[in-house]
């Protein structure tokens, strides 16, 4: 009997063993960390002459590839200029300008949808709530004033279409949400609108400066940049704090220059203890030529003030700043012109160069993904 038992385990070990062979082996998940993690710089390129591309870089490797999205989808061009770049689960959506319409891809950076082009004009950024994103437009015949014409297009994940438009004058630029509402800074108006995502009834809080983008806290307020423009000069810049219990803006912590640049002027580290922020002006050399000059000034959160000087100076063509959240690096995208290649320069927290690769050109922003 024993020696049956010990031949009874041997034959069903060895069918186990055999079924097991025949199964096929599992699909391994395309979307896992060993595939896409890396920090994607989008390069914006020359407005309305094409040129926009996106970077791979993959830190842990210290490998760049170029033309990534080329790569992904071969015989494509990114025919837009890519303005914004917004990732939600295992969707990434690109806000192109000239001609306007919303890229999505998925994590690999291989187009999944053809672009909406025919419902949203000039859009700017977006952001995620429940089945719809939510995109801020200038619209299609912005006067570059006062933006009677600027909307939030309401676009549905689902349908992919874009459902309904919310009329919103004064230019909105980059968006948040926070308490059921949607914050919009308004890029040619004093003020932040908050629209009510229940009845989309529209309030504004009164800003002493034009605003551009907002950063969430871990309470769930927002840090919003305020500048100086062109169209609406003001002294009373820096970064405005605004409660989203109430709606008010709290105050405003004073730094000049804030760069003007689009949608990634300020980053935060990954505890939030910092906030990085670009201050960039057009400076003119002794050839009479003006160039774009900045620097990187470090907010402290906890003790509420800015460093007395910068963090990192004398960054020609600085065009903003992301920080990496896996090592806190802090990446700087510099461009010196806008059809030549461009530049991330990659600093410690001090502020000590670590290196830099060459991107595409007008890099932008960065999505990391991990």
């Amino acid at each position: 009997m024993k020696k049956f038992l010990k031949y009874f385990t041997i034959l069903f070990f060895a069918l186990a063993v055999l079924s097991s062979c025949n199964e096929e082996d599992p699909e391994p998940n395309p979307y896992s960390s060993e595939f896409i993690k890396g920090c994607y710089v989008i390069n914006f390129g020359n407005y309305d002459a094409g040129g926009a591309s996106i970077s791979k870089y993959d830190y842990d490797a210290d490998a760049l590839t170029n033309l990534y999205y080329q790569n992904q989808n071969p015989g494509f061009e990114l025919l837009s200029n890519v303005q914004y770049a917004y990732k939600k689960d295992e969707q990434i959506f690109l806000l192109g300008n000239a001609p306007d319409q919303l890229i999505t891809v998925d994590p690999l950076f291989v187009q999944t949808l053809n672009g909406v082009t025919d419902q949203i004009e000039k859009p700017r950024a977006c952001i995620a709530n429940g089945d719809y994103l939510y995109i801020s437009c200038w619209g299609e015949n912005a006067d570059w004033d006062v933006m009677p014409d600027s909307y939030i297009a309401k676009y549905n994940l689902k349908t992919s279409t874009v459902e309904e438009k919310i009329d919103l004058p004064g230019g909105p630029e980059g968006v948040e949400i926070a308490n059921g509402k949607l914050y919009a800074a308004l890029n040619f108006r004093d003020s932040v609108a908050v629209i009510n995502l229940d009845d989309q009834a529209v309030s504004y809080i009164v800003t002493p400066a034009v605003s551009s983008y907002f950063l969430k806290d871990k309470t769930g307020n927002l840090y919003v940049s305020l500048l100086n423009t062109y169209t609406k000069p003001s002294n009373d810049t820096g970064l405005g704090y605004i409660n989203t219990a109430t709606d008010e803006l709290e105050t405003v912590y004073p730094l000049s220059g804030i760069s003007t640049e689009y949608a990634s002027i300020m980053a935060a580290n990954s505890d939030f203890s910092k906030i990085y922020v670009t201050a960039a002006s057009y400076v003119q050399d002794q050839e009479g030529n003006w160039n774009l000059s900045g620097a990187i000034s470090e907010f402290d959160v906890a003790g509420k003030t800015f460093g007395a000087e910068p963090l990192i100076s004398n960054i020609s063509g600085a065009k903003g700043v992301t920080v990496n959240p896996v090592n806190d690096n802090i990446y700087v995208f510099v461009a010196e012109s806008v059809v030549g290649a461009g530049l991330m320069k990659i600093y410690d927290t001090t502020g000590e160069l670590l290196d830099q690769k060459t991107v595409g050109a007008s890099p932008t922003m960065a999505v990391f993904q991990n």
